[in-house]
């Protein structure tokens, strides 16, 4: 279908729609099987050049040596430390490598993946502006007008010349995330990323943003169980100190998800507090929030023996409590 065919549909599906609609403008407090809306929290750092595999399996924790053009990974980069400076999702597109992460860390992790790069031929560039991030859900008129009759499974990457699909979870928790090189695509869409935040912290995923960057290992976000950590792959920056803080129990601190009963304005970097007999002492940090359906859901880095079902406070808004919840998958990978 044409360009214009598709925005006449989409812009007829879209009107229609009762439930993203008010008076007032759209409403993206809700998730269900049409959802769609830009991720405009989110940008993109791009690699090209004939060195980018080599110079960048050199600094990160995943395998860009082995990842293939259909499918995505998590990873990290960190300094000598093994500190991380973003947190991203990686994949290959039109012969260059794409880091996918929150657009607030950019300008700084930018400087550092540039750091060494003058010894090698790459060129690292924010590609953020010339691109459209969409979140969309299985049903979308997004999804099923550009990727008709296109299934996939999670991890999975679909590209086209114009835009290319990443794939997050399987059969009825499955969403996507389209990339396209037509910015008109974001006309008339509404800004779903506190949604989308809600739903990576339903699924265990935190982020790094300029306010958290150069503050944890990566075990401290539970990279370790989104498979974004390759323990036998060679070396890289950071490398001793995250293999350390496996083989040798190390961490004492974990990522953990948070709910509120009612929407708060909570900031990234705020601290939490836990209640000691009759006092309140630092627990953690609050590395994301989203809103979805009237909840708030953080994503937040705690004592490691944080118990589920635990109530901390906000420290620079004590009235407000959270809670912890299960995480949706073990920490002993």
């Amino acid at each position: 279908m044409a360009n214009t065919q598709y925005k006449l549909y989409y812009k007829t599906i879209y009107e229609s729609s009762s439930q993203l609609m008010t008076a007032a403008g759209v409403v993206m407090s809700e998730f269900n099987a049409q959802w769609q809306g830009q991720l405009a929290h989110l940008g993109a750092i791009k690699v090209t050049g004939v060195d980018t595999k080599k110079y960048v399996q050199g600094q990160v924790t995943c395998n860009v040596d082995s990842l293939s053009p259909e499918h995505w990974t998590y990873g990290a980069h960190c300094d000598f430390k093994g500190k991380m400076w973003n947190f991203f999702t990686a994949f290959y597109w039109h012969d260059a490598l794409y880091l996918l992460c929150d657009q607030d860390v950019i300008p700084g992790a930018l400087s550092e993946l540039k750091k060494y790069g003058v010894f090698s031929k790459v060129e690292i560039t924010d590609a953020s502006a010339e691109l459209a991030i969409i979140g969309a859900a299985n049903e979308s008129p997004i999804n099923t007008e550009l990727f008709t009759d296109i299934e996939s499974t999670d991890k999975s990457v679909v590209p086209t010349h114009t835009h290319v699909r990443l794939t997050l979870g399987s059969e009825s928790s499955q969403r996507h995330i389209i990339i396209s090189t037509d910015l008109s695509l974001v006309d008339g869409l509404t800004d779903g990323s506190s949604v989308w935040q809600a739903l990576d912290i339903q699924a265990g995923i935190g982020s790094i943003t300029s306010a958290t960057s150069n503050e944890y290992v990566p075990q401290m976000l539970n990279l370790q169980a989104l498979d974004a950590i390759d323990f036998k792959k060679g070396c890289y920056m950071g490398q001793e100190v995250v293999a350390r803080t496996k083989y040798l129990g190390k961490n004492k601190r974990a990522g953990y998800i948070l709910t509120a009963p009612t929407e708060y304005d909570i900031e990234v970097g705020e601290l939490l507090e836990v209640q000691l007999g009759d006092n309140w002492r630092r627990s953690g940090q609050v590395l994301s929030r989203g809103v979805l359906n009237g909840q708030t859901w953080l994503f937040a880095v705690l004592p490691n023996d944080t118990q589920s079902g635990t109530d901390l406070r906000v420290k620079s808004q004590p009235d407000i409590i959270v809670t912890t919840q299960a995480l949706p998958y073990s920490l002993d990978a």
